[in-house]
């Protein structure tokens, strides 16, 4: 079960609410393990509502077609699983049905209304994902139901990960890292950046994970940003930032490699940020505040040897990419507590010098800092054809 019940209770309890309902994919996957290709992929909404009251049954509320489809991995823990209709007539995994279709609900805010008047929750106040189809069930049912945000509650308890979520965790590092890895491999042949980015999209299907996105950037001092079509050139600099999913469980990491070996100036620099990065991960406590911590980091990488160096940038990883509550925006402050996966954004551009991104993901558990990818974060650097690692 990825679903941690207990930070659920905790959650739930300090928003006073009687339930989340949950309607993203994410969300219903993460509350109930359910996920189908027509759940997940084809749009079809499959929703799920957890009481706070663990006396009161949880429940998958989806399309009927749905609910005979295969599962992704071991299928939902929830014994109940309701469903409402699209098109009369198909049952469970397509079949053909015949007979009276009209006690099914015909659509999900009619179930979903449904059942909370069966859990006796219609008084209450409930926490929705998607806030419209509260006030819709209200307004349908005459209720007095009180309608709570449900969204950033929902990444709230995300934020504290289980042993099943970090295993997939520790999985999707490794296959971005190896991504990463790929990629550099094919600058250092003699690939432009375009090609590379390619040689990323390519390689992490064959591992298991799906590739997110790679931000690959080439940079030639004095001259700026190139093109990823540009041939590069020795003394260039690209850098690489990654996600690649395992399933559905992200990463973000960061490295930098130079073209030919890298310049007094790129190793010092490249350096700093990377040694920097070690002295601050004392700073990842929790209870304290994000931005805190980012300027700490900050000073740190400064004292190292790089006092041209200004900000970073911490959110925190899981289901999505910025996992965990952002009202204003993705990198609104939050508060670091004990259980939660966290990235670290350290871009650096010296324009005579080169454009330098260092990123690891770290898991902070009983006042300890895992890093989850691999530790080893010299400087790639591209030298006859292969990817050597500069200290």
């Amino acid at each position: 079960m990825l679903l941690n019940r207990d930070r659920a209770d905790a959650v739930m309890d300090r928003a006073g609410v009687s339930a989340v309902v949950a309607t993203s994919p994410i969300n219903a996957y993460y509350l109930s393990s359910w996920a189908t290709d027509a759940s997940w992929a084809f749009g079809d909404l499959a929703l799920v509502v957890l009481p706070r009251d663990r006396a009161l049954p949880p429940a998958v509320i989806t399309l009927e077609i749905d609910s005979g489809q295969p599962q992704q991995g071991a299928g939902t823990w929830m014994d109940i699983v309701r469903t409402y209709r699209r098109t009369a007539g198909i049952g469970p995994g397509g079949q053909s049905v015949v007979g009276d279709v009209g006690a099914i609900p015909p659509d999900h805010a009619s179930a979903v209304g449904a059942y909370l008047a069966e859990l006796g929750l219609l008084e209450t106040r409930v926490a929705f994902e998607d806030r419209g189809l509260g006030y819709d069930i209200k307004a349908a049912t005459g209720s007095s139901l009180q309608i709570a945000e449900g969204r950033d509650l929902l990444r709230d308890i995300r934020m504290v990960k289980t042993p099943a979520e970090m295993a997939l965790m520790r999985a999707a590092a490794r296959k971005t890292e190896l991504g990463i890895i790929a990629s550099v491999e094919a600058v250092a042949a003699g690939a432009t950046c375009a090609e590379a980015e390619r040689v990323f999209w390519s390689a992490v299907p064959l591992m298991g994970g799906r590739p997110v996105f790679l931000l690959i950037t080439p940079y030639r001092p004095g001259v700026g940003r190139l093109a990823k079509s540009e041939r590069l050139k020795e003394g260039d600099t690209v850098t690489f930032d990654a996600t690649a999913e395992f399933e559905h469980y992200s990463s973000d990491i960061g490295r930098t490699a130079t073209i030919g070996s890298p310049s007094a100036e790129q190793l010092a620099r490249y350096n700093a940020i990377r040694q920097g990065w070690r002295n601050a991960l004392p700073e990842f406590k929790p209870g304290e505040w994000s931005n805190d911590v980012e300027k700490r980091v900050v000073s740190h990488i400064q004292a190292a040897g790089n006092p041209d160096f200004r900000g970073v940038g911490i959110h925190s990883v899981g289901l999505e990419h910025t996992d965990h509550p952002h009202p204003g925006n993705a990198l609104s402050p939050f508060k670091i507590i004990d259980g939660v996966v966290l990235s670290c954004d350290c871009p650096w551009i010296g324009p005579q010098i080169g454009k330098f991104h260092f990123e690891d993901l770290i898991y902070l558990y009983d006042g300890g800092v895992e890093t989850l990818n691999d530790s080893d974060s010299r400087l790639f650097s591209c030298v006859g054809g292969r990817t050597v690692r500069v200290e």
